[in-house]
């Protein structure tokens, strides 16, 4: 499990995931961008989408497998764009 620890802490440590620890949102090309490290690196993950309510914003649950007994959880809002029905 050495080098997948390795690989887990410099995934980590990436200017984007960086952003999903210290930030309440997100941009779906940032989410993209951790699922495409994600794969690259072949770290087992899932994601939970949530298309929000009038009452809730839209959110993304992203859960990283480190171990069989170890996780990590993300809940991610993502943050509302323009609307493709409004004027530019």
């Amino acid at each position: 499990m050495g080098k997948y620890a390795k690989d887990i802490s410099a995934l980590l440590a990436t200017d984007v995931f960086s952003k999903v620890v210290n930030s309440s949102s997100l941009k779906i090309v940032e989410l993209n961008a951790v699922i495409a490290l994600l794969i690259k690196a072949c770290i087992p993950f899932d994601t939970q989408f949530s298309p929000g309510t009038r009452r809730e914003a839209s959110a993304v649950q992203l859960t990283i497998y480190i171990s069989p007994n170890s996780t990590l959880n993300f809940t991610i809002d993502l943050t509302s764009g323009q609307s493709i029905f409004s004027n530019p």
